[in-house]
């Protein structure tokens, strides 16, 4: 039998909680990885896609072989998303069939035209001076803690709680920055940042991310990553 593994960290995503009497509320990049899964599986392969019991991140399993054991590639997924994430994980389908029901909860907020985060979005040269040779740490909205340092050539290395450590190159657009990720291209994206007193916050396509808080700078390198 031959098994190919996926996997799908989600990074930077909306916090969500399920019930047993509600629909499980996943966040845009399980549900992006989710699409993925099912694109890869196709109408021909087996597969088993399985879900943090938060919504928050994701792990699958296919292959090839129409003899694949459903119950391995089931339990591989399961325990291999659980690994991860650090969640207890659930099964939302094998194959195409969906075993649980789910929405997708959007990571972006609507923010009014006169709002300050707008009106203090950096500029292209505060940008470079923040984010260059420095770092930023934070919290998704699930509590689990982030870190990143920009060097000067353009890569990043960071650590993430139940994810450990990362890497990728970053680059600025405009008033913008754009996060490449090594072997984990479905975190990429592309932000503006504004500063309100101390506070950081993201924008996407002019909507607050609004799945991170307590962002803070650091000056250089102080994490050692």
């Amino acid at each position: 039998m031959k098994l190919i593994q996926g996997m799908a960290l989600a990074i930077a995503l909306s916090v969500v909680g399920a019930s047993t009497a509600a629909a499980l509320e996943i966040s845009e990049a399980t549900n992006a990885n989710y699409q993925q899964y099912l694109k890869t599986i196709g109408s021909t392969k087996r597969g088993a896609f399985a879900v943090a019991s938060d919504g928050y991140g994701s792990y699958y399993t296919y292959c090839y072989d129409g003899n694949c054991l459903s119950s391995v590639l089931t339990q591989d997924a399961l325990t291999s998303c659980k690994s991860v994430t650090g969640k207890e994980c659930l099964l939302l389908a094998f194959g195409r069939n969906e075993r649980i029901e789910f929405t997708v909860v959007s990571r972006r907020t609507e923010l009014k035209d006169d709002d300050a985060i707008l009106a203090n979005i950096l500029d292209a040269d505060r940008l470079k001076t923040l984010i260059v040779g420095n770092t930023m740490e934070g919290e998704y909205i699930n509590h689990k803690k982030w870190m990143e340092y920009y060097a000067a050539d353009g890569t990043l290395r960071g650590k993430a709680d139940q994810l450990g450590a990362f890497e990728g190159t970053y680059e600025l657009k405009d008033n913008a920055i754009c996060y490449h990720y090594q072997e984990n291209s479905d975190w990429d994206w592309c932000a503006q940042v504004s500063i309100v007193g101390e506070t950081i916050r993201f924008l996407e396509d002019g909507k607050l991310v609004s799945d991170q808080f307590d962002t803070r700078w650091l000056q250089g390198n102080p994490n050692d990553l």
